[in-house]
This record gives structure tokens, sequence and C-alpha cells, in this order.
């Protein structure tokens, strides 16, 4: 079992997470921005769960969204920006790559779960509907 502590530094989100209505809230605000703006924005997701990533000022904000960002040198590992484990994060990230075959994966804590990034999709109309099809 994988213990969590407080972080002491929160570092500027490099994503968000997104699940319910918060995923629901999130591909909407999406809808609503230009093209520019969406470029350099990808995403992740199962069906309860939304992984949207890019500059910190291109993220929208919704009701119950956490963020996120890579670990401090291990940019493959990406953590919840107020939450890190007690391990030691290039130790974790090792770990979780031979598991789960990923080269960037997102670790979250509530609910626990490992997330392989490295296939995000860039945000498009297509990807969007394709998600909000399957989060109806």
């Amino acid at each position: 079992m994988l213990t969590w502590r407080t972080r002491g530094d929160c570092p500027e989100p490099a994503g968000l997470v997104a699940a319910g209505a918060a995923m629901r809230a999130v591909l909407h605000a999406l809808r609503q921005r230009d093209a520019e703006v969406l470029h350099g924005l990808s995403l992740a997701a199962t069906h309860d769960l939304l992984v949207l990533l890019g500059p910190a000022e291109r993220l929208p904000w919704a009701d119950g969204v956490r963020y996120c960002a890579p670990a401090a040198g291990v940019p493959g590992l990406w953590l919840p920006t107020r939450r890190e484990p007690a391990s030691p994060a290039e130790l974790l990230h090792l770990a979780l790559q031979r598991r789960a075959g990923h080269s960037a994966l997102l670790l979250w804590d509530e609910p626990a779960m490992v997330l392989g990034l490295d296939q995000a999709l860039p945000v498009q109309p297509g990807v969007l509907d394709w998600l909000e099809r399957a989060c109806a």
C-alpha cells in the first residue's frame, strides 16, 4: 500500500484531473474554446476520469477538478500538485514503468490509480465528440 503525504511545495499545474460532473464541465469548457487555445493540450481518459495536459494558463477551471504536474526530477511521473507519495519518486517511476509498460504515468491518490499518459491524444473536435458520447 502506498502512503501519501501533503506536499511542502505545490508545483505549477501542468494538467488537471476530473471525474463525474467535473469531467463533463471540462469537456463543455473545451468545446467553448477556439482551436488556437486548444493547440498544445492533450488528454487521456478512462470511463470515469479525464486527464487534460497542457500549460496552466490554458487549463479550464471547473468545480471539483484537481491538478497534477510531473514529479520534481522525474518528468515521466505525474502526481497530484498537493500530495505526493512518501516513497522516492524515481523508484516508484521505475517500478510502475515495468508493471504498466508506459514511459509517462499519472499516479493518482483518490481514486487510487495509475494511468498511462504517453499515448495522450491531442484535443480535437472528434476526440471531444467521442468523450462526450462515452460520458453521457
